[in-house]
């Protein structure tokens, strides 16, 4: 299974008030502020998340740039926008102009900076749930009409608000992929499926020193002679250390792992 570490520049747009510093504050520290403090220039917040596919996870890095609502500093948002790799527009759900600014002012904005980029639509405030039925329709159909997902959210509650974000992360990331190996270039022998898994096992674990330990202690439990690897108590060794990625990784990564891991050492020749 191949790692990546990836940064990613996000930049949150809206008019004042519509409560992009109360998204991030709830999504990166699970903290909601109902004081409005207008923005001064940008704050940057950095978030990680963890994106898990076939053959891949990304470890994301966010850095999350909250940039100021109040439409006459434009040199200030330009110089914010710049290198900007995906882009959470938010409305107000008890404002209908701020829906309608969102693609007549602020993507028009964003798009002359830094063109096209994975974005998100987001309704905040749902909370006030008499005040957002209009809203959120028009919200709703103008994600639709320019294909781009739509979330109405809450930034009191939390409502869908990890839901924006780990949206965006996987649009940001589609692209990244794991080159194809060539079949001379993949472990075959028992042996080499045996290092294989070692060498993986300890770059996912990120503590090298700390890794080799569990490996040598898993071996041990086994029963592995290293120079004459018996295929059963190879298996019987990759369910501990599924149980250590379980503890520094996560239950869905270390069963992804396990599986890949099983396949290999049953197709490897003796």
């Amino acid at each position: 299974m191949e790692l990546r570490e990836i940064l990613k520049k996000v930049v949150l747009l809206g008019d004042g008030g519509v409560g992009k510093t109360s998204l991030i504050a709830r999504y990166v520290i699970d903290k909601f502020d109902d004081k409005y403090i207008a923005t001064i220039g940008t704050k940057v917040s950095r978030k990680d998340i963890q994106i898990i596919r076939p053959n891949l996870i990304v470890n994301l890095r966010m850095m999350i740039w909250d940039v100021l609502g109040q439409k006459e500093y434009s040199k200030i948002r330009a110089a914010s926008l710049s290198g900007a790799q995906g882009l959470i527009l938010v409305a107000d759900l008890t404002r209908d102009e701020t829906v309608s600014n969102m693609t007549d002012f602020w993507l028009k904005e964003a798009e002359d900076v830094v063109g096209k980029v994975p974005t998100v639509l987001v309704g905040n405030k749902s909370d006030l749930a008499d005040k957002r039925e209009m809203t959120s329709t028009l919200l709703e159909s103008t994600g639709q009409k320019l294909s781009i997902p739509t979330y109405i959210a809450s930034a009191k509650t939390g409502d869908k608000v990890e839901d924006i974000f780990v949206t965006l992360g996987e649009l940001m990331v589609a692209d990244v992929t794991v080159p194809p190996l060539a079949k001379s270039e993949g472990p075959s022998t028992l042996a080499e499926v045996v290092d294989f898994i070692v060498q993986d096992f300890c770059a996912q674990y990120g503590d090298l020193e700390k890794a080799m330990l569990i490996v040598q202690h898993q071996f041990q439990e086994a029963g592995i002679d290293i120079r004459r690897p018996h295929r059963d108590a190879i298996l019987q060794a990759l369910e501990g250390l599924a149980k250590a990625e379980e503890l520094s990784l996560s239950m869905t990564v270390a069963m992804v792992n396990l599986e890949e891991r099983r396949k290999m050492i049953v197709l490897a020749k003796d």
